[in-house]
């Protein structure tokens, strides 16, 4: 009995042991099949062509199209698909090359608005004779060798070589330069000072200023910040009007002239002491004055003869530029924001920034500073500047065609290859991205004396050939108002390029939703077979330590 009941466990032992074992035996479980048959990529990626609002694609999709056929149109996608790419490049390459656009925006832009050009006013004789004489009675004084004034006026004609850099006299030069460096030493630094000499030898602006009107009201011509100024140029010391930037001593000026009225009455009115017999040194070999000075106001120079009366009329071009217009930089846009570049003054412009770069050569190439250009603004450096005296007369005269020409890109221009590297080379110095360009038109009329016992400039002037009267006033009450901006802003790029994807292949937001949808859902498949294959294999672990 107890040998029957052995064996028939034994039996069931081993029935048990195949019961388990079978399903391992025959194939994968159950499970595992499901998971097989609920994702196929190809069969979602047919779905996907047979659903999608593009061109072309149902096409592929179709069970009962022929190879031909499903090979022709995939042909046509192919080719399609590179032109629309060779189109979004050359659109888009054509964006970048030219992202902004200028257009005239007003005809009738108020001349108000409209800042009155800063004015430079030039005497062509640079040393006073008077000045002259006085100085070469200094210099005789203490001469230890008894020289008289007489000699020494003339070697005082040598410092006018400091404006032309014309050396044919180098050894005199040098023997007064070392003259001057024993018995001519500033208070202040102990040293010769050319800056101080040529300041007080050149003419005055309150003696060349006789009268000075604005709006036909007559001012005070040399009230400190009030109309005139005294500044340096590349002229020497001229007498300036409505300049902004640096001054001498750093500070600011006040803000510009504007005019609201036109007419050659009503803009400014100077009459002018030409005292032709006080010339000394002429710098130009003619008797008069340049009025206005290109350095300081961006227009063109005029000359003034004595005995006329010139009409300077102005016409100005104003262009503004959008705030968006600064995301680009400045090499693609070729402008300057007045507030971007505040190392040359609280308001950029061209011609400080021109004249910081000439002035960094001139240091690089000479070491020192001649005595007409403004430091103020102009150099980060900390150390001392040295002045320009006579001894360095030989390397200026030598890089003075350099200095002249300033050119803020290099293009290579066929027979102009020795002129682009013997230029100065200022990349950035480029124009301001809203400023006011001034054109101007010049005439002249002889002067006469006035018999009329009412108002003229002239008044109580008997000799009319000495002085000169100079009017600077706007020609119209409008002007017109150009304004740059972007040429495309992102809405108008996005249109643009989604009407190329419309046209040539039947692209949407429709279509991007469907792609983007058959992506998460493609990823939502893909992690949750890997989850449930995981689930099963761990599912099937104690059976198998069972077995075990």
């Amino acid at each position: 009995m107890i040998k029957a009941n052995a064996q028939k466990r034994r039996k069931l032992s081993t029935i048990s042991s195949v019961t388990v074992g079978t399903p391992h035996k025959d194939g994968p479980p159950p499970t595992r099949g499901r998971l097989r048959e609920r994702y196929r990529f190809k069969e979602e990626l047919l779905q996907l062509f047979n659903s999608i609002t593009a061109h072309c694609y149902r096409q592929l999709a179709q069970q009962d199209r022929s190879l031909s056929e499903r090979l022709f149109w995939l042909l046509m996608l192919i080719l399609e698909a590179a032109t629309l790419i060779a189109i979004i490049i050359s659109a888009w390459g054509k964006f970048t090359a030219n992202p902004l656009i200028t257009t005239l925006h007003d005809t009738i832009y108020p001349i108000v608005l409209v800042p009155f050009p800063a004015i430079s006013l030039c005497n062509n004789n640079r040393i006073s004779r008077a000045a002259a004489v006085r100085y070469a009675a200094q210099l005789a004084g203490r001469d230890a060798e008894r020289r008289n004034a007489s000699y020494f006026l003339e070697q005082i004609a040598l410092l006018g070589k400091l404006y032309d850099f014309d050396y044919e006299n180098l050894h005199q030069m040098t023997r007064l330069q070392e003259f001057l460096d024993l018995n001519d030493v500033s208070n202040s630094t102990g040293m010769y000072n050319a800056l101080e000499t040529l300041e007080k030898l050149s003419p005055r602006c309150e003696d060349m200023l006789l009268r000075c009107f604005w709006k036909s009201i007559e001012l005070p011509c040399m009230l400190r910040n009030d109309m005139i100024e005294v500044r340096r140029t590349q002229y020497g010391f001229c007498c300036t009007f409505n300049f902004i930037g640096h001054t001498e001593d750093n500070e600011i000026h006040p803000p510009s002239y504007f005019l609201d009225v036109t007419g050659p009455e009503m803009g400014l009115v100077l009459l002018l002491n030409g005292s032709s017999n006080d010339y000394f040194y002429n710098l130009f070999n003619n008797i008069g004055f340049n009025v206005p000075d290109s350095t300081a106001g961006g227009v063109n120079e005029q000359f003034v003869h004595l005995g006329t009366e010139t009409f300077i009329r102005v016409d100005a071009i104003t262009i503004n530029s959008e705030p968006d217009v600064l995301r680009y930089s400045r090499q693609k846009r070729q402008c300057v924001f007045r507030n971007e570049l505040l190392k040359y003054g609280a308001n950029y412009g061209r011609s400080n920034c021109v004249a910081a770069c000439r002035l960094r050569s001139v240091m690089a190439l000479c070491e020192c500073v001649p005595f007409y250009m403004p430091t103020a603004g102009a150099t980060a450096s900390s150390k001392s500047v040295t002045t320009c005296n006579l001894q360095h007369i030989a390397c200026l005269s030598k890089y003075k065609i350099k200095w002249s020409t300033v050119i803020t890109d290099i293009v290579q221009i066929p027979g102009l290859e020795k002129e682009m590297e013997e230029s100065l080379y200022c990349p950035e110095c480029l124009p301001s991205c809203s400023a006011s360009k001034y054109h101007i038109t010049a005439s002249n009329l002889p002067l006469v004396r006035s018999r009329r016992d009412g108002f003229s400039v002239t008044a109580g002037i008997d000799n009319v050939a000495d002085v000169a009267v100079v009017r600077i006033f706007f020609g119209q009450p409008e002007t017109w108002m150009y304004k740059q901006n972007v040429a495309y802003y992102w809405f108008e790029i996005f249109s643009n390029f989604g009407g190329m994807f419309g046209i040539m292949a039947g692209m949407s937001l429709i279509t991007l939703m469907e792609v983007v949808y058959f992506v998460g859902r493609q990823l939502v498949l893909v992690f949750a077979t890997r989850s449930w294959s995981a689930g099963a294999l761990r599912s099937r672990l104690p059976n198998l330590e069972l077995l075990q």
